[in-house]
């Protein structure tokens, strides 16, 4: 792991390229986070979620345990 994949630095770039080949669905499900919420960050039309969103982002895009 380099230092750019640090969780503390997590961009909402990094998210939204995560989020590029994922089913949006089921990010919303398991985050309980809107779909449209979702879809808008992925999209980049959503660059300043709400804290809360974000950590739910994070958690489940880099936290999670296969």
């Amino acid at each position: 792991m380099d230092k750019n994949d640090n969780i503390g630095d997590i961009s909402m770039e990094r998210i939204r390229r995560a989020l590029a080949d994922r089913n949006l669905a089921k990010v919303a499900v398991q985050t309980k986070v809107h779909v449209n919420t979702i879809r808008a960050i992925a999209s980049g039309k959503n660059l300043n979620p709400t804290i809360a969103t974000f950590d739910k982002l994070v958690d489940y895009l880099f936290r999670q345990k296969d």
